[in-house]
């Protein structure tokens, strides 16, 4: 490898390309800024470690031969694989900017908005940020759909068009008004909760679904009270004591810290993994990446400070 280097090494190459195109050694020699002698010198050196002759020497200047003009066009090919590679560093170098739409569900919303926004504001003005709210379920599709350039959803693998990685491990909770959830049992089993008036989300989304199959597993169903597809509605109504809501502590942050609303865990323990996930169409997107990592970045902060009632999962971790 080393030799090879030395053969092809781009100034000899690039003298080598001036005295084709320029078909004398003098012209060529003015053109490079370089004493003639010199350069005579390094094409000679060059067809001698080649082990090839380059040019025909005529008396009125220098004619390429067919070696030569095979190793005029890989130069050429060369240089330009160069200013390839120099285009593409510049553009890494560069500030990011373009459209960047992130999905996030209600429980997500609650903790990740405000911080996330102003931390991709300050970082990368350049980046218009767009932020819907919406349940994971229809995430899902606008992200298959790419309409939505990333996507915070819950228990999803990746596929063929989906690129998802799992950031955090979260517990799903009985939340109610706290004198509400004073004389039911901790932890209160699942297979109860057809007794309590429950406000869920549609079906189309996977949690309830869960919940529904676990009850139909032992000939129950759950009490819907109100169907409810709207994250800041469904959190009103359970803090208004409408009925009880199976969530993660997250949807209710704000409620839990004011003592609007409690949560007690579920018997048997139920968890999902929170993921980021991003269309594959959008793997070499820069703003995109640098975006979904600064979600995961700031999840992970969340967690770590309580503020996100979750355990991380790192890189590789089952």
């Amino acid at each position: 490898m080393r030799n090879l280097s030395y053969k092809f090494d781009l100034s000899r190459l690039s003298a080598f390309i001036a005295v084709c195109e320029e078909a004398s050694i003098t012209q060529a020699a003015v053109r490079l800024g370089v004493a003639q002698p010199a350069l005579s010198a390094t094409i000679r050196r060059l067809e001698a470690d080649l082990g090839i002759t380059l040019f025909h020497r005529l008396p009125r200047g220098m004619d390429v031969t067919d070696a030569g003009k095979l190793l005029l066009e890989r130069s050429y090919e060369i240089f330009s694989l160069v200013q390839d590679a120099e285009r593409g560093l510049l553009t890494t170098a560069e500030e990011p900017q373009g459209e960047v739409a992130i999905g996030l569900p209600p429980s997500a919303a609650a903790v990740l908005t405000y911080p996330l926004l102003t931390l991709l504001k300050r970082k990368y003005p350049r980046v218009a940020i767009r932020l819907v709210e919406a349940m994971s379920g229809y995430l899902q599709g606008w992200l298959e759909n790419r309409e939505i350039s990333i996507a915070v959803t819950f228990n999803t693998p990746s596929s063929e068009s989906i690129v998802s990685r799992r950031i955090l491990r979260e517990d799903i909770m009985l939340i109610g008004r706290c004198k509400d959830l004073e004389e039911l049992p901790s932890p209160y089993p699942l297979e109860k909760l057809d007794q309590l008036p429950l406000i869920v989300t549609s079906a189309r989304h996977g949690l309830r679904r869960n919940m529904e199959n676990h009850l139909a597993s032992v000939g129950r169903k759950l009490n819907i009270k109100y169907e409810i597809d709207a994250g800041h509605h469904l959190v009103r109504m359970v803090s208004s004591g409408e009925g009880f809501g199976i969530f993660a502590r997250s949807a209710f942050h704000a409620e839990i810290a004011g003592g609007l609303v409690a949560g007690i865990p579920l018997s048997p323990a139920y968890s999902r993994d929170v993921c980021i996930c991003h269309h594959r169409s959008a793997s070499a997107d820069r703003a995109v990446q640098l975006a979904a990592e600064e979600v995961r970045t700031l999840a992970h902060t969340l967690a770590r400070n309580g503020t996100w009632p979750a355990g991380i999962i790192e890189a590789g971790q089952r």
